[in-house]
């Protein structure tokens, strides 16, 4: 028996606010660790703190000082729920520095801006994708996800520049 005990190994793992802790053989401990850091990724990011400002990448700048999804909403000024739902996807991707969304964060989104989401969100994310402006992403959680296209990007930038 303690050779059995030699040969296993432990590996503990943060990622973000979460964290693993795995014993056993090593080829089972490295692919419980990716099964967790594979996980990690398709989760929304954790809220940052009261303290912390949202982390944008180095390349992207600031958007002009939105932070509520009702400030950002105010200054894209959107007119159409096709818009309001590009916007949200927007949001979720620059602001709260999602990987992807699906129509469910889009429609909360649009309702945390205090605006009326419109009646059925994927219809609305599918004139969209038709506009070339947002493409499937796969799926997130089982449902499908959607991330905006340069193309879809730029034009939320010009509206929000002018």
């Amino acid at each position: 028996m303690p050779d059995t005990e030699a040969s296993n190994v432990t590996m503990r793992v943060r990622v973000g606010e979460y964290e693993i802790e795995v014993t056993g053989p090593s080829d089972f401990v490295e692919r419980k660790v990716a099964e967790f850091i594979k996980q990690q990724r398709s989760l929304p990011p954790v809220p940052p703190s009261v303290d912390e400002k949202p982390r944008l990448s180095d390349s992207e700048p600031p958007i002009r000082g939105s932070r509520s999804e009702a400030q950002f909403f105010r200054q894209l000024a959107p007119q159409t729920d096709v818009d309001r739902a590009l916007g949200a996807g927007y949001y979720l991707e620059k602001i709260k520095g999602y990987d992807s969304f699906t129509a469910a964060e889009v429609r909360d989104t649009i309702r945390a801006a205090k605006t009326q989401p419109p009646k059925n969100p994927s219809d609305v994310i599918a004139k969209n994708i038709k506009k070339g402006l947002i493409m499937s992403a796969g799926d997130k959680d089982g449902k499908m996800a959607y991330v905006l296209t340069t193309d879809g990007e730029e034009y939320v930038d010009a509206t929000i520049g002018q």
